[in-house]
C-alpha cells in the first residue's frame, strides 16, 4: 500500500478539519467574562500594521476569554496521538519500502550480471573447444612430419639433390626442400601459439566460472534479503494497532477512488488533468497494465517490479532495456523537468532505486512497491525525484503483450 507525503498531508486536513469542527462546538458552551483593567481595542482589520491601528474606545466590550473544557481537551490530545502515530507508521512504512526497492534492484542487477558472465562462460566453452582441436590437428600435422623423416631419415634429402638432371632443377629441388623445412618451422610455431591460446582460454573461463558462482552466492543474499524485508513489513502491518489500520484503510480506499476516477476520465478521453493518450504510445501501452500485481523480479503480466515493467512496456516500443533502474537511468536522451513529455522515463532516489513512465499533467504510471499494484501517481509526490530519460521508441503496432484488453478494466462502483 502506497502512501505518499501529498496524502498524509490530506488525512492531516481531514483530521484538522475535525478539530476545527468541534472547537466550534466548543465555543458554544458556557463561558466566562473575564474583566480586564485595561481598555480593549477592537478587532484589528487583516493587514493592519501597528502604527496604523484604531486607538482602543472605552466603551467596546471587554475580552472573552474562553475556558475550554477537559472532554475538549482529552479529544484535542486524541486526535494529536493518533496523528503523530500515523506519521510515524508510515515513515517506517516507506523506509522500509525504500530498503525494499534498493534490495530488489541490486537482486535485478545482480541477475543482469550472471546473465552476462553466463554468457562469457558459453563463449569462452566454445573457444576453448575450438583451440583445442586446432592444437591437436597442428599437433598430428607435426607428429607425422617428425615421423617421415624419422624413417626416411637425411638420407633422402641428399638423393633427391643428386637426382636432380640440370642445375636449374637442382635449384628447384633445393628450394623445395627449404619450403619443406620453413613449412616445418611454421607448424611448430603455430603449434606453440596455439597452446598458448588454449591455455589463455581455459584460464578465461575458469574465471567467468569463478564470478559466476559468486553472482549466484549474491542472488540468492539478495533474495533472503528481500523475502526478510517482506516478512518484517507484513508482521508490522500485522502487529499495528486496529485503529491505525482502519486509518490506513480509510487512505487507501479514498485514494482508489481518485485514481479510478482519473483514469475513467482518461480513458473517455475527457481528463480534466490534461493527460491525452496517444494511440500506440508507450502510455497506452502501461496503461494496459494497470492493476497487475507488484513482483519483485517480475518483468510481465503475471506481476511487474519497477524496472520491469519500464522494461516490457518499451520492448515493446523497439528499446531493449536492462531490467535495473540504474542502468536504464544511463541509456537515452536526458531530459531536464521542464521539458517532460509522455514516455518519458522518470526515475527516484539516490542512487537510483525506482522508476516509472510519465504520463503528462504531472502524472506517472509505475509499479510501486510490494502488497501494490500498477497505478498512476503524482510526480510532485514524491521527494525523491532523481531525473529523467527520453528513449528513441517507435509506435506499437500489434496490440499490448500479455493482455487480452489493450485498455484497463475499470472496477464498478
Amino acid at each position: 500500500m502506497t502512501t505518499t507525503a501529498r496524502e498524509r498531508f490530506t488525512l492531516s486536513h481531514r483530521i484538522g478539519a475535525v478539530l476545527l469542527a468541534t472547537l466550534l462546538v466548543a465555543t458554544a458552551a458556557p463561558v466566562y467574562a473575564v474583566p480586564s483593567s485595561d481598555s480593549t481595542a477592537s478587532a484589528e482589520p487583516a493587514g493592519q500594521s501597528a502604527s496604523t491601528r484604531t486607538p482602543p474606545n472605552a466603551s467596546d466590550p471587554p475580552p472573552v476569554a474562553v475556558e475550554v473544557d477537559e472532554e475538549t481537551l482529552r479529544f484535542r490530545e486524541e486526535l494529536a496521538r493518533r496523528q503523530a502515530m500515523l506519521d510515524e507508521f508510515m515513515a517506517q512504512l516507506d523506509a522500509l519500502d525504500r530498503e525494499l526497492a534498493i534490495a530488489t534492484e541490486a537482486y535485478n542487477a545482480a541477475v543482469e550480471r550472471l546473465s552476462a558472465t553466463k554468457q562469457r562462460v558459453d563463449v569462452a566453452e566454445v573457444d576453448l573447444a575450438n583451440a583445442t582441436e586446432a592444437y591437436e590437428q597442428q599437433n598430428e600435422l607435426l607428429g607425422e612430419r617428425a615421423t617421415s623423416i624419422y624413417k626416411n631419415g637425411s638420407l633422402a634429402a641428399i638423393e633427391l639433390v643428386l637426382q636432380s638432371k640440370s642445375l636449374s632443377d637442382l635449384v628447384s629441388r633445393v628450394k623445395f626442400l627449404n619450403t619443406l623445412g620453413m613449412a616445418d618451422a611454421e607448424v611448430a610455431k603455430s603449434l606453440r601459439g596455439q597452446k598458448e591460446l588454449v591455455e589463455q582460454t581455459a584460464e578465461r573461463l575458469q574465471n567467468a566460472a569463478t564470478e559466476a558462482e559468486a553472482l549466484e552466492f549474491e542472488l540468492r543474499a539478495r533474495q533472503i534479503e528481500i523475502m526478510l524485508r517482506i516478512q518484517e513489513r507484513q508482521e508490522m502491518l500485522a502487529e499495528a494497532q486496529v485503529e491505525l489500520l482502519e486509518l490506513l484503510d480509510e487512505e487507501a480506499a479514498r485514494r482508489q477512488s481518485e485514481e479510478n476516477e482519473l483514469l475513467r476520465q482518461i480513458l473517455r478521453g475527457a481528463s480534466s488533468a490534461g493527460i491525452v493518450i496517444e494511440p500506440g504510445s508507450p502510455i497506452e501501452t502501461a496503461l494496459a497494465y494497470h492493476g497487475i500485481p507488484y513482483l519483485w523480479g517480475g518483468s510481465s503480466p503475471a506481476g511487474f517490479d519497477c524496472s520491469g515493467l519500464v522494461l516490457y512496456v518499451f520492448r515493446q516500443h523497439g528499446v531493449n532495456l536492462p531490467h535495473y533502474s540504474r542502468s536504464q537511468f544511463l541509456l537515452g536522451e536526458r531530459v531536464v523537468p521542464a521539458a517532460l513529455q509522455p514516455g518519458d522515463v522518470v526515475f527516484f532516489g539516490s542512487p537510483v532505486y525506482h522508476v516509472g513512465i510519465y504520463m503528462g499533467a504531472d502524472y506517472f504510471i509505475h509499479a510501486p512497491r510490494t502488497g501494490d499494484f500498477v497505478r498512476i501517481q503524482r510526480l510532485s509526490d514524491r521527494r525523491d525525484y532523481a531525473g529523467a530519460r527520453r528513449y528513441d521508441w517507435q509506435p506499437r503496432v500489434d496490440p499490448p503483450a500479455g493482455v487480452s484488453s489493450p485498455r484497463p478494466v475499470l472496477p464498478t462502483e
